[in-house]
């Protein structure tokens, strides 16, 4: 229990050194407070050989009775994966069921397509058809039954493909994705369908990337309708504005990736706004090669959600933001290396203009990082920004780092005040581990 936590700041809960739950615990956890909160999820995948894999996601205690998700896979060309884990947030036994659409031409799926597929469910716990969640309770998808999974349907194996989930009461999911023989881990939040949900017609991702060291971001999109879908994407950053037109069938899913063609050049750094003439969902992907047009990759893999624009707020929240949290400030500043935890935060102006921010960061004391166990450290600072920017908060400006100074460590939260809508991203790393360093999350936006 954590009490008199001020307004703005952080407490975390670390379910590895928790005493109370046994070990190998897989489940649901609920969070209950006397205010609103806002929650991420980090999960994180430790190896003997001190590789890691580590993914954030979005904790939401409402729900919906229709979830879609964008990006899945089945055993993809032997490495690309996915699991889904939905949850009831309702009162009563929530009954589900899943349709499956396939992106075509990739892996078993011919060119022609393949008609979507409907998991009705065995029925039971409760449930005339589908699959029972019982109230508070959880259950997954997966390509195999590890961990208590229910495999996916055989039509699904070595195929990308989306999926929409239909319940009788508000469920939430999000979605796991990782490839084979990797260390690599990301993590996206089942998007909401219908009045007031996350599909949209103008959507802003708050990043794109294609980077001379081989940095990349992919976007994956899902029209979860009866007609097609008219797309147009506008990549616009340091290198200029750049435009890419595709279409989505009816109840389908198209990507694009700055690797699909040349349209994107390498050096390309900044944010993308999708327009389509039917309201749809979007996964960016991010991922890095050893350099720019290798197509060998790494370890690097994150995922996050397009916002649809009338979903920007006027202020940008962010409950994980590190700076050389467990590193070594001295070599940091020599060398370039062991630096620690690390977080940077990119914010897009929703409209593409200028807006005025107002950043705030709070310390958490109860931090468990030497050196930034008990900090007090606060600031309050102003900068205006043009189209979108990234505060490094290993930088040691002040002004370019987002903390307004350079504390030797520090592990708390951020809240971002902003004189025009913006749509944000925050994203922690380190350097002391090798694999899957990366991971990535939506700001949690409010007026």
């Amino acid at each position: 229990i954590e009490s008199n936590v001020p307004a703005g700041a952080r407490r975390s809960f670390d379910q590895a050194v928790n005493a109370g739950l046994a070990p190998g615990f897989r489940g649901v956890g609920v969070l209950s407070s006397d205010q609103p909160l806002n929650t991420v999820l980090e999960r994180r995948l430790d190896s003997p050989t001190a590789k890691i894999s580590a993914s954030l996601h979005n904790a939401y205690g409402t729900g919906a009775t229709k979830v879609s998700l964008p990006y899945l896979a089945n055993g993809l060309d032997g490495q690309f994966n996915a699991r889904i884990a939905i949850a009831n947030t309702s009162t009563q036994v929530a009954c589900i069921t899943l349709e499956y659409s396939f992106k075509a031409g990739l892996g078993s799926v011919p060119a022609s397509g393949r008609a979507n597929v409907i998991d009705s469910g065995p029925g039971g716990g409760g449930c005339a058809t589908g699959y029972a969640i019982p109230v508070n309770g959880q259950i997954a998808f997966a390509p195999t039954a590890v961990d208590g999974a229910i495999p996916y349907p055989a039509s699904t194996s070595n195929a990308l493909f989306g999926a929409t989930i239909s319940s009788n009461v508000p469920v939430t999911a999000a979605a796991d994705a990782w490839v084979a023989g990797l260390r690599s881990l990301g993590a996206y939040d089942g998007f909401i369908v219908g009045a007031g949900g996350d599909l949209g017609v103008d959507i802003i991702v708050p990043l794109g990337v294609k980077h001379g060291d081989g940095f990349l971001s992919q976007y994956i999109m899902s029209n979860p309708n009866a007609a097609s879908a008219s797309v147009t994407i506008t990549y616009s950053g340091n290198t200029g504005v750049h435009v890419v037109s595709l279409t989505i069938p009816a109840n389908g899913s198209a990507d694009h990736g700055v690797y699909s063609d040349n349209i994107v050049p390498v050096g390309f750094v900044g944010s993308a706004r999708i327009q389509s003439t039917q309201p749809i969902a979007v996964v960016a992907f991010y991922g890095k090669m050893t350099t720019a047009n290798s197509f060998i990759p790494e370890e690097v893999y994150a995922l996050i959600n397009g916002v649809p624009k009338e979903k920007a707020g006027l202020k940008a929240k962010f409950p994980l933001i590190v700076r050389r949290a467990g590193g070594n400030n001295a070599r940091c500043d020599s060398a370039g290396d062991q630096c620690g935890f690390n977080s940077w935060v990119s914010v897009t102006v929703a409209d593409g203009g200028t807006a005025n921010l107002n950043i705030q960061v709070i310390a958490d004391p109860t931090s468990t990082f030497p050196g930034c166990t008990g900090s007090t450290y606060t600031a309050t600072f102003q900068k205006q920004i043009t189209g979108s920017f990234v505060f490094y908060q290993n930088l040691a400006s002040g002004a370019d780092n987002g903390l307004n100074g350079s504390p030797a460590c520090f592990d708390g939260s951020m809240i971002i005040t902003s004189d025009k809508p913006i749509v944000a991203v925050g994203d922690k790393a380190n350097d002391l581990f090798i694999g899957d360093v990366d991971s990535r999350y939506n700001a949690f936006p409010s007026n």
